[in-house]
């Protein structure tokens, strides 16, 4: 049996095609100029200048103990992010940032014994103190990354979501980083980022480790990202999902 494709068939799907291998080429493409700029680094800050938004320093491992305070609990409400997410077992995720793990071991009891978290981090002391944890609670799905301050060092087309939490803003390249990452995406996944807000005076986190909603999204529309979602359900965050 023959089945005849009429000409304007044949055209949807040139064109269809086209814009896959475009969509692909964009994240294959060498990256432009990240357009960087410095001032002098004020209390906490870099000195390094992206969008109009100095970057905060790097939180030192120094501070790990810090990550893993109790009362995150009640100040961040991870239980609340966990379940905005839509997480589901079998999930390939990253946490990128990951720190001493206090996501990851979350995300790990989500995404089971089929999936995986992978623990990204640039400071070897964090995985460290990372796989200890690990090894004493016998959790055999997380997945330790040493990252570079430009790329996550994860495989094309291996996540299905990767969650950043206060991890943005401290990106030294975030131009690179972010595209590293969307390289990283399968097909339909998604970045989230969570920041605590700018917006709000009462959130009582030191400016630069802040960011408004319309900072996110101005910077996401640089790095060629597209906006999906906003979560406004936590305490002292907000979570703005994001798509390549």
């Amino acid at each position: 049996m023959t089945i005849k494709i009429s000409s304007s068939v044949k055209l949807c799907i040139a064109v269809l095609l086209c814009m896959s291998c475009l969509q692909s080429s964009v994240w294959a493409q060498a990256l432009p100029a990240a357009g960087y700029g410095r001032v002098t680094a004020s209390s906490g800050g870099s000195g390094k200048v992206f969008a109009g938004r100095e970057i905060a320093a790097v939180m030192s491992w120094h501070g790990a103990g810090w990550l893993e305070r109790t009362e995150r609990k009640t100040e961040e409400r991870p239980d609340l992010l966990l379940d905005a997410l839509r997480l589901k077992p079998g999930m390939m995720i990253a946490d990128i940032g990951a720190g001493s793990g206090y996501y990851t071991r979350q995300l790990a009891a989500i995404t089971g014994s089929a999936g995986k978290v992978f623990a990204v981090e640039v400071q070897p002391e964090m995985l460290e103190i990372l796989k200890k944890q690990n090894r004493a609670l016998g959790i055999k799905n997380i997945v330790p990354v040493l990252a570079t301050e430009q790329h996550v060092q994860l495989k094309a087309d291996s996540i299905d979501l990767a969650l950043l939490v206060d991890v943005y803003h401290e990106l030294q390249y975030p131009v690179e980083v972010m595209h590293s990452l969307a390289k990283a995406l399968k097909p339909g996944g998604q970045i989230a980022l969570v920041e605590f807000r700018a917006e709000d005076a009462n959130v009582p986190i030191l400016p630069l480790h802040k960011m408004t909603e319309a900072q996110i999204k101005k910077e996401a529309a640089l790095l060629g990202l597209t906006w999906v979602r906003t979560i406004a359900t936590l305490p002292w965050q907000h979570v703005v999902i994001l798509s390549k």
